[in-house]
Order: structure tokens, then C-alpha cells, then sequence
């Protein structure tokens, strides 16, 4: 009779020892199978985590310790109430980012976006603004806030969703004297895409914006996603429908000189904040920046604060699998072990008709994992009953466990700004819990786990018995 059939003829036989051992490996495996479904939704999470914020890093010029930095006096102001008279300084560097520098940071593997900007103040001839909810210096009635651009496309206000481009196309990195500007503006001026803006370049001479005309052209129209809300204060630049992209190139020439050719600031979103250090290293590394120009200054605190509580989920869920694996290996030798020993009598029998040792540990080891095979295909339903409370209550519990901080964003939710004091507010994939599901690749590592066990503990258990010579055994059953 071959070792599968005795075997067989063996589980049937004995049903209470098979109902005990097979409740005991569907407990097995309903843990085990729990915690490897519950770490790969963890480990599914936390990519989702990872490509909803990405990283960020900021690159922009050492205004204290650069080499290159310029501080000039501008022509003394005197207070028409106060008779004071005050000093300002024109400080600029001699040293700025090209876009042939971003183009070469947007290269870099792992880099979605890299986006800089000339911020102005400054009016254009005859442009009707939205008023703010507070009042300005006179000086400044009348002024938006004009950003220059390489790309719109990269420029974080439309990579983030504050803005939306809504006709026309994005200012490219080739384009001159072209605007951008909110679809609200261009129906308060009676303006559409192909008409032109016209401003004044800056005049140092007369501190204001009297030189020569610049005239853009709009080729693009964009929607906000929100604007401010009754009660909130902003001021008439800074409201988001006043907004106005222009092209480097005019951005150049409306500053009115040389000192900004470039760009003082970078901002570079990667897709995966792990990759944060290869990624600013590789930076660092590029040709054609000059180092004592710059710094740089890391953003992963957010990334950071979310993943915190997925990371102690993690190191949790890994504790609990190898003291589950553990325990139940020990648990599993043990029943295993007294067993054995009340089947002396069976191996000597066995042992007297020539059946080697080898055969009958075989023919223990393929009696525990036909009830496995049947134990572990039960877990499947039994581990999806129950693994999405489990892991959500874990999450809980990392949450809760982790640092406390006001502006944890674990609980709330990924913001950027917009505006003035207007919020996008972007929902986090930890806030609807852990999304955990038994799949087959699970259950399919549950048998390797478990066979493997089982090897061991079955092994283990025979090791008392099988090192028993035949006389030995003869002598202990009589």
C-alpha cells in the first residue's frame, strides 16, 4: 500500500485528531494570510501615498553667503507725513538659473516637474482688476502680479490644480512677448485670445514704470479652482483671477534691465519623495551651475508625517507574522510530538514489515498537508472576512501612537496654496482607511509558508521517535 493511501485511510479514520489539526492550521492560516494581505495593502498605500504628495525640494540663491550677490543703494524716499527720510537697496545675483539649467534638472530620472518664475507688481494700460477686500498704497492701485515663465505647463499653480488652463495653449519655453490670464479678466475687459495687453518697462531713473512699451499677446485663458470667500482679506494683486503669466523674455524686459535674466528660485516636484536624496544629489552633480551660487533646501515633511503612521503599521504587521510563524510552528511540532508518541505501536509494526523510517515520516508529513491543503483554501473566505477590520484597526492604532502635531496631515489632507489664504484641499489615501484584500498571490505565499512550517514541524516531531532503534520501540510497546 503506497504511503498517499495510508495516509488517506489514516485521516479519515481518525477524525477527531484531523477536526483538532485542521481548526488549528485554519487559525494559521487565517493570521498568516490576514497579515500578508494586510502588508500589501500597507505597502499599496504607501506608493499611493508616495505619487498622490511626491517630493519637493526648493533651489535658489545664497542670499547670505553667495559670492555673487550684488547690493545696490536706490535713490533715497522721503515721507510726506513724516519728513523721514528712508534708504532702499536694489540686491540681485550676478549669477541665476538659465533654462537650459531646468531643462537639464527636468531630465534627471525621477524629476515630474520644475518650475520657476519672475514675480512683478505692475500695471497695465487701461486693465480693469477685480478690487481686493483690502485697501493698498496708493503707489500700488492699479498693479497685478505678473509671473514670468519658461512653461506654464510646469508652473506649479497649474500642476497642482489652483488653476486650470481653460482655452487657448500653455507658454512654451520659445515663445516672446505672449499672456496668460483668467478667463473672469478677459470677460470684465472684453478681451479674448489674440488681443493684446500693453505695459511700460520699469524706469530706474523715475522709480516707476514709465519706459518703453511692451505689448503680450494672450494666448491662453485659465480658471481658477477657487477664489477667496466672503470675509477673507486679499489685496487687488493677489487675487487669483488677477493673476498674468508672460514669457521670460517680456518678464525681462517689463523688469526694465539685466539684473533679472534668469531665475533666483527653482521648484522641483520628483514623483517618489524616497528618491529625494539620488534625486538632489544628481542636482548637485549637473554641469553649468555654479554651486557657490546656490542651496538647496529639502520638503519631505509631509511626505514624512503621512507615511509615519504606515511605516509603524508595517514594522507591526512584520512583528506580528514572525511571532505568528513562530508560535505556530512550536504549537504545531508539540500536537505533532504527542501524537507521534502514541503511534509507537503503528511504527513498529510498520518498522517489522520492512516500511523504512523515511516512508513513514513521509506518510506523517503528506497526512498534515492534505488537511492543510483543505485548511488553507478555507482561509481565503475567512481571512477577507475579517482583514479589512484588522488592518484599519491597526492603522488606528499607528495613528494614534504617532506624533502629535496640529498640522498633521494624516488626518486632514494635502494642501496647496492658491491666492492669498484660499486652499486646495487634495484627500490623502490613508483618510478612507486601508483598502485590504485577500488575493491570490497572498494565498499563494500562505502555502509556502505554511508547507514550510509544517516540514519543520513535522520533522521536528519525529525526531524523538524515528532515533529509536526497532528493539527500542518493540520494548516500549510492550
Amino acid at each position: 500500500m503506497s504511503i498517499c493511501k495510508r495516509a488517506l485511510l489514516y485521516i479519515t479514520r481518525k477524525r477527531g485528531k484531523t477536526l483538532l489539526l485542521f481548526a488549528l492550521l485554519l487559525i494559521m492560516a487565517t493570521l498568516v494570510l490576514t497579515g500578508l494581505s494586510i502588508w500589501k495593502a500597507s505597502e499599496a498605500t504607501q506608493l499611493d501615498l508616495r505619487q498622490s504628495l511626491g517630493g519637493k525640494f526648493d533651489v535658489f540663491v545664497d542670499w547670505s553667503n553667495s559670492p555673487y550677490v550684488v547690493k545696490e543703494p536706490v535713490k533715497d524716499e522721503v515721507n510726506e507725513e513724516t519728513g523721514k527720510t528712508s534708504s532702499s537697496f536694489l540686491m540681485y545675483s550676478t549669477v541665476q538659473f538659465t533654462p537650459e539649467n531646468i531643462a537639464a534638472i527636468k531630465g534627471i530620472s525621477g524629476v515630474k516637474y520644475c518650475s520657476a518664475r519672475q514675480d512683478n507688481l505692475l500695471p497695465f494700460d487701461g486693465l480693469s482688476l477685480f478690487p481686493g477686500t483690502i485697501s493698498t498704497d496708493a503707489k500700488y492701485q492699479g498693479y497685478t502680479k505678473v509671473l514670468g515663465v519658461c512653461s506654464t505647463e510646469d508652473e506649479e499653480l497649474f500642476t497642482t490644480g489652483t488653476v486650470t488652463l481653460a482655452e487657448g495653449r500653455h507658454i512654451s519655453a520659445g515663445d516672446t512677448h505672449v499672456a496668460i490670464i483668467s478667463q473672469d479678466l478677459a470677460e470684465r475687459n472684453e478681451l479674448k485670445i489674440g488681443d493684446y495687453l500693453t505695459a511700460h518697462s520699469y524706469s530706474v531713473e523715475d522709480q516707476g514704470f514709465t519706459g518703453p512699451e511692451i505689448r503680450v499677446q494672450i494666448i491662453g485663458l485659465f480658471t481658477p479652482h477657487a477664489v477667496e470667500q466672503f470675509g477673507e482679506t486679499v489685496t487687488t494683486y493677489d487675487k487669483i483671477q488677477n493673476r498674468v503669466f508672460v514669457d521670460l523674455q517680456s518678464s525681462k524686459k517689463l523688469d526694465g534691465g539685466e539684473i533679472n535674466y534668469g531665475f533666483s528660485a527653482l521648484h522641483v516636484t520628483i514623483d517618489d519623495p524616497q528618491d529625494m536624496a539620488r534625486v538632489v544629489a544628481e542636482v548637485k552633480a549637473l554641469p553649468g551651475i555654479d554651486w557657490n551660487a546656490f542651496t538647496v533646501e529639502m520638503d519631505n515633511e509631509t511626505y514624512e508625517n503621512a507615511a509615519a503612521p504606515l511605516a509603524t503599521l508595517n514594522e507591526l504587521v512584520v512583528t506580528l507574522l514572525v511571532v505568528i510563524i513562530v508560535v505556530s510552528a512550536i504549537i504545531l511540532a508539540l500536537i505533532l510530538t504527542l501524537w507521534t508518541k502514541t503511534r509507537i505501536h503503528e511504527i513498529g509494526v510498520f518498522l517489522s514489515v520492512g516500511i523504512r523510517k523515511s516512508a513513514i515520516i513521509g506518510q506523517y508529513l503528506i497526512e498534515v498537508l492534505l488537511i492543510a491543503v483543505l485548511a488553507f483554501g478555507l482561509s481565503y473566505f475567512t481571512s477577507n472576512a475579517i482583514a479589512g477590520q484588522i488592518g484599519n484597526h491597526l492603522l488606528e492604532q499607528s495613528m494614534q501612537t504617532g506624533p502629535e502635531d496640529d498640522n498633521d496631515v494624516v488626518s486632514v489632507a494635502a494642501s496647496v496654496e492658491i491666492g492669498a489664504d484660499n486652499l486646495v484641499q487634495k484627500p490623502l489615501p490613508t483618510e478612507n482607511g486601508l483598502q485590504v484584500s485577500v488575493g491570490l498571490d497572498n494565498l499563494a505565499q500562505l502555502y509556502l509558508i505554511g508547507f514550510a512550517i509544517i516540514i519543520v514541524a513535522v520533522s521536528a516531531s519525529s525526531i524523538t521517535v524515528m532515533r529509536l532503534k526497532p528493539r527500542e520501540i518493540l520494548s516500549k510497546m510492550s
